[in-house]
């Protein structure tokens, strides 16, 4: 009776290597179904917390009990939304309330969530002395950590405030004015600051509206403003809409790279967001008009007014959360709520627009891990080498055809036995052969450009040297790797499949100094996506070299390899199209051929220990630690979309960086080896943090009858193609293989793990 356990289609980390054929080349075969879908915006809710909490006292030391909201003109989270604070404009009757109110979230951004108010004022009276018309506050901001605010009133002056605890409205918050520090800028408008805030931006907001673009010499001090440009807003919108025009809300997104408007036209009585896209980021002067969104004529789906049961169709104010997933209005005539709504792409108002800077960094840095997974892996190589120089661990790899012709079958067939007769006839041969998988997550911070993204990647390599002479080698391995990067606060993505051959040589003049040297030629396949869906493809070539030098010394049973090791490499990619109206109403980004370099220096040192005798074989710890500076130069990238050609930067991440690892390596005395290696790349910058966490493990063998590697290839069956390896272990016959269809639209390749017995 024959009884066998069966694990099918176990998928996990490096054994799902998605393995193409490798002596046969490397075909890319997509199906993708792509399907067009519109902006969709989904109200939430339409919020109006609670009166205040007992015993809230304001920043004029009096109790307050009113609402939340009275004529709310806008609003705004603090840095990680669990704050939101609202301006309101009815500061005399029965229903005065303060002109900024404070809630908290319990979920940040989810006005679901808000709390009643328990802190709030009208720091333009209380604390700055405001009267008259200029007690009206419109508008409201802070800098990146809330010690400063910003309030802008009906008259046109904007009013900054220090506050020694930040974001509180406590009547002990310290919060304090200079005299005479505000601005008079005209007319009521919205201001807006770009992201280090070293610009100003100020909407006025009566018939005819103006952009005014300041820059600041001193990040967030309004009184070091001097004016770069101003434009009419009325010549970048539909000229369907009369003078009479009001703009009640000012808005960028992340990257500055968007910027929203929102106008109320007093004659046609409706309000609209108007959405620009920026040439060149938080530049207003390269706006250019992509779309809009009505917001009483419906917003796509429904009808807008009557989804909210709004009567007078007053809207004031216009925010995001942090990622652009949510937007915020405030409806005033009588209603006072905010409401809340969920977007279908992130700042999608009326067009999704693609965050083109961190999709290209993406691909530079994937495309430097490429070269880095590569040569980390050959030069784990060269130190296993290094280290069993006087070992004879030669693999047994067999090649087997499995073809359903007649002549062929026949023709194999004897080639096959003949092979097996020389083997058992001849020497051991010089060469080994050796197999290595990777994986590694690496997390990165944004930088000023491009958005923070998380990165994984996976890889596979099959090799082969020959020992010449006492301490040299030579060889060439072959690398498949899949590597991922999402880019956080988006909804995009990127992927990129690369098959590697790299040569590889060692030369050791002495014992004791030797130099590593690896040549590697990689094809690249760059998959651009929105929200999972495939929007534009790019193809790259590569190039790269790398010179490891190293000198060897003891220290009792610690051997210490003092090293020095520059790479270099080449990287052209080709021209695309990001062809996100594809996927969703959005603006296509065209991307002209690229060709980068990627560049390291590194200093440090390896280590190893004496191996250690176990009754099944032999153990041995290694690492090592190295500086490595990043030498990449900056590159342009040039693009074109709706708003005209464009130029975007990438310069390398981190200069300074340190990589260490740590690992163990076993050698069985029945002809296993077995090692695991864990790596860490950590930033080292002021202003970038991030890091890249890397596990690598090998499997090996030596010389045996019972052992078998093959390549199967059916050409009947769509092409399949298999790689196996089948080892008998205590009478169970294990086998690992992974297949691929070359005919197939749809390929079917992953690992599977057979175990089988006969009793």
């Amino acid at each position: 009776m024959k009884f066998e356990k069966i694990f099918r289609n176990l998928k996990y980390g490096v054994l799902k290597p998605k393995i193409f054929i490798i002596l046969f080349g490397l075909f890319f075969l997509f199906n993708t179904n792509l399907s067009i879908a519109e902006i969709v915006f989904t109200h939430e809710v339409a919020a109006r917390p609670d009166h205040v909490e007992p015993s809230y006292t304001d920043l004029g030391g009096a109790p307050e009990t009113k609402d939340a909201l009275e004529s709310p003109q806008g609003g705004t989270f603090n840095h990680n939304g669990t704050l939101v604070f609202f301006i309101n404009n009815k500061l005399s009757g029965s229903a005065k309330t303060d002109s900024v109110t404070v809630s908290r979230l319990a979920t940040p951004y989810d006005l679901r969530t808000a709390s009643r108010v328990f802190q709030g004022g009208d720091p333009i009276i209380d604390i700055a002395g405001g009267s008259g018309s200029s007690r009206t506050t419109l508008d409201i901001d802070f800098n990146n950590d809330g010690t400063k605010l910003f309030l802008t009133a009906l008259t046109g002056e904007v009013f900054p405030f220090d506050l020694q605890i930040p974001y509180s409205f406590g009547p002990n918050s310290g919060m304090s004015f200079t005299a005479d520090s505000e601005v008079d800028l005209g007319a009521r408008g919205e201001l807006e600051f770009n992201n280090d805030g070293t610009k100003m931006y100020f909407v006025h907001g009566n018939d005819n509206p103006t952009l005014d673009e300041y820059t600041l010499t001193t990040p967030f001090d309004i009184s070091t403003r001097t004016l770069a440009n101003t434009q009419s807003l009325s010549a970048k919108i539909n000229p369907s809409l009369t003078n009479k025009q009001v703009v009640t809300g000012f808005a960028f997104n992340d990257t500055g790279r968007s910027m929203y408007v929102l106008i109320r036209d007093e004659n046609l009585n409706n309000d609209t967001i108007f959405q620009y896209q920026l040439r060149i980021a938080f530049d207003t002067s390269t706006a250019a008009f992509i779309g809009k969104a009505d917001l009483d004529f419906g917003l796509v789906v429904g009808t807008f007014s009557n989804h909210l049961g709004v009567v007078g169709h007053v809207f004031n104010g216009l925010f995001f959360n942090g990622d652009g997933s949510k937007m915020y209005i405030m409806n005033d005539s009588g209603q006072d709520h905010a409401h809340q709504l969920s977007l279908s792409c992130n700042f999608g108002v009326a067009a999704c627009v693609a965050d083109t800077a961190s999709n290209i960094g993406s691909q530079v840095e994937l495309a430097s891990k490429n070269i880095h997974h590569n040569t980390s892996n050959i030069f784990k190589r060269f130190e296993w080498l290094r280290r069993n120089k006087d070992s004879q661990n030669l693999s047994n790899h067999n090649i087997k055809f499995n073809i359903y012709n007649p002549i062929l079958a026949s023709l194999v067939k004897k080639k096959q036995t003949s092979l097996k007769k020389n083997k058992s006839s001849t020497v051991k041969t010089n060469w080994s052969y050796w197999s290595h998988g990777d994986i590694s997550f690496t997390d990165q911070a944004s930088t000023y450009q491009i958005k923070p993204k998380k990165i994984r990647t996976s890889g596979l390599m099959f090799g082969g040297d020959r020992k010449f002479g006492d301490n040299n080698f030579f060889g060439a391995a072959i690398r498949y790797g899949k590597d991922n990067a999402k880019i956080l606060s988006s909804n995009q993505s990127i992927g990129t499949d690369s098959l590697t051959l790299n040569f590889y040589g060692t030369v050791a003049p002495s014992e004791s100094t030797y130099t590593n040297a690896l040549i590697g030629l990689s094809i690249l396949r760059i998959d651009q996506k929105f929200k999972g869906k495939l929007t534009g493809e790019r193809n790259g070539k590569q190039a790269f070299a790398a010179l490891n030098f190293r000198s060897k010394n003891n220290f009792g049973i610690l051997k210490l390899d003092p090293s020095a090791k520059i790479s270099y490499g080449v990287t052209s990619l080709s021209d695309y199209t990001d062809f996100l109206s594809n996927v969703t109403t959005g603006v296509n980004d065209i991307h002209e051929s690229q060709m980068f370099e990627i560049g390291n220096a590194a200093i440090g040192f390896l280590f190893h220990m004496e191996p250690v005798e176990i009754d099944t074989g032999t153990i041995r710890t290694h690492g090592g630690l190295e500086y490595v500076h990043d030498i990449s130069p900056t590159t342009t990238f040039f693009h074109s979309n709706l708003s005209g050609a464009q130029s975007t930067k990438i310069g390398r991440y981190s200069s300074k960086n340190y990589k260490g690892n740590i690992g163990l390596e076993s050698i069985f005395n029945n002809g296993f080896t077995f090692s695991i290696n864990y790596e860490r790349l950590q930033h080292l910058d002021k202003d970038r943090s991030g890091r890249t966490d890397s596990f690598l493990f090998k499997i090996g063998h030596t010389d045996g009858e019972d052992g078998e590697f093959a390549l199967i290839y059916n050409p009947i069956q769509n092409d399949k193609t298999e790689l196996s390896y089948t080892k008998n272990i205590n009478g169970f016959d294990l086998k690992i293989n992974s297949n691929y269809s070359l005919a197939s639209k749809i390929p079917d390749y992953g690992a599977k793990i057979e175990v089988s017995s006969t009793f």
